[in-house]
Order: C-alpha cells, then sequence, then structure tokens
C-alpha cells in the first residue's frame, strides 16, 4: 500500500500494528543512523502491518529510540519515508548530498535529541524540506501518531499523519481514528 491520504482515509477504523523489528534502542552519542526496508500490508483480517522488509522494501522506515534523534537515508527503488510513534517528538525530511533523508527527533525532558540533530544538520549540510513537532493527537485517550512521506529528488510529494488510539501511554498498536495530509 502507497502511504498517501485517500489510502490511508480507508483505513479509518481499522486496526495498526507495528513489527517490532521496526524499533530501536538508544545507544551511544550524538544522532543514531537507523533505517529498515518497510512495507505497508493488509494482513487480510483488516489489520495494517507496519512490517519490516527482508530487503530494502517499497520504503524506508525511521524508528523512534527512546532520548535519541535518529535518521536515515532512502535506498533506491524506496519511494516513502515513515516514522513513528511520535507524542510530541519531531519529524523533520529532507536532502543531503543528493540523497533523501528522514529523522524522528525524540524530545523527552533531559534529552540532547534536538541540539544532537542541529549539530548533525550544520555538520551534513542538510537542506530541511519539513521539521515540526508531531504534537499529541488526543487528550481524551492514549494516542499516537504516524508520519509519512512520499518524495522526489525535489521535494516533498505528500506528507501524512495517521493518527492511532492505543491502549497505554507509548503505546504503537491501535485503531486508526484519524488522518491529516499536511502535503
Amino acid at each position: 500500500m502507497q502511504p498517501t491520504a485517500e489510502n490511508w482515509n480507508a483505513c479509518i477504523n481499522r486496526t495498526i500494528q507495528l513489527d517490532t523489528k521496526l524499533t530501536a534502542r538508544p545507544e551511544g552519542a550524538g544522532v543514531l543512523v537507523r533505517e529498515y526496508g518497510a512495507e505497508i500490508e493488509n494482513d487480510g483480517t483488516g489489520a495494517i502491518k507496519l512490517k519490516r522488509a527482508a530487503g530494502a522494501g517499497e520504503g524506508l522506515w525511521v524508528p523512534y529510540a527512546e532520548t535519541k534523534a535518529t535518521v536515515g537515508y532512502p535506498a533506491g527503488g524506496q519511494i516513502w519515508v515513515g516514522s513513528g510513534p511520535f507524542s510530541g517528538c519531531e519529524f523533520s525530511v529532507g536532502r543531503a548530498d543528493g540523497r533523501v533523508y528522514a529523522a524522528h527527533i525524540a524530545r523527552q525532558s533531559g534529552s540532547t535529541a534536538l541540539a544532537d540533530w542541529d549539530a548533525y544538520v550544520k555538520a551534513n549540510d542538510l537542506k530541511i524540506w519539513y521539521q515540526n513537532k508531531i504534537p499529541l493527537p488526543s487528550e481524551s485517550f492514549y494516542a499516537c501518531s504516524y508520519v509519512f512521506a512520499t518524495f522526489a529528488n525535489d521535494g516533498l510529494r505528500s506528507l501524512v499523519r495517521v493518527d492511532v488510539k492505543v491502549s497505554a501511554m507509548g503505546g504503537s498498536d491501535g485503531t486508526i481514528f484519524n488522518v491529516k495530509a499536511f502535503k
């Protein structure tokens, strides 16, 4: 499935599940470079699965890592990037040395992720197409968001936020309740 607003809107009220193989542990100092080939799959039961691909996959997944800024660079043939879960972290997408990048920047209290990211942007001369905080999608119930971007060499084609009702704070699996297209 292509992660367009139209496709995600058709998934409202369906469950979404994040493959545990698309996660990362915070390690080392500075920005963490982690990137996984990924696919969005309809499992036939109505659930949508964000899965780690056996190879490069059609998309790139940039995982959340607690207290860290995580960045990834799509390989040839990957036509989208995704990241999450978000509940106040920042998402950034742009270009560096002719390559697209995407980043998930943690915003926990006491984290140096934003300062680490700012230094990485300068050191690697990144051109930012979009960077912003992805807010908590609801204050009435536990929720998180996933963000997906499709791109071409000259910039973003689409940017979509998928909001998910989860069973606990910090959760990643749940029911899609809203889709917002930024571009």
